[in-house]
């Protein structure tokens, strides 16, 4: 089963960043391979897992493009079966360098950082 972690700025997902610094971030991860512009997955070795950039609108729904986005207000972990500690570090290191939190999509539960 699936569940996801999602990065973004704020509740209302009032910021963006520009694309090009966090693709090249995340192409620096070892646990992560890009697919294509927009979207990492599991570098072989790594628990299964989908990095997806995308623009949300206010309630943090959104749809994927196949077209690059030159900047983006989410990023969504879809997360395997697995070890619960490792996506949430990885979404953990994501959500530092953008400055932003990370949170379980459904619960609301901040991952990232903790208070």
């Amino acid at each position: 089963m699936s569940w996801y972690l999602t990065i973004r700025s704020d509740p209302q997902y009032s910021r963006e960043t520009a694309t090009g610094p966090l693709t090249e971030f995340l192409a620096t991860l070892p646990e992560l391979a890009a697919t294509d512009r927009m979207e990492f997955r599991n570098a072989p070795g790594s628990p299964w897992v989908c990095v997806v950039l995308a623009r949300a609108d206010g309630s943090g729904s959104y749809a994927t493009e196949d077209r690059w986005l030159p900047a983006v207000n989410v990023v969504e972990l879809v997360c395997g079966d697995g070890d619960e500690e490792w996506y949430v570090s990885l979404a953990g290191r994501v959500a530092q360098f953008l400055g932003w939190e990370a949170v379980e999509e459904h619960s609301v539960r901040k991952v990232w950082p903790l208070s």
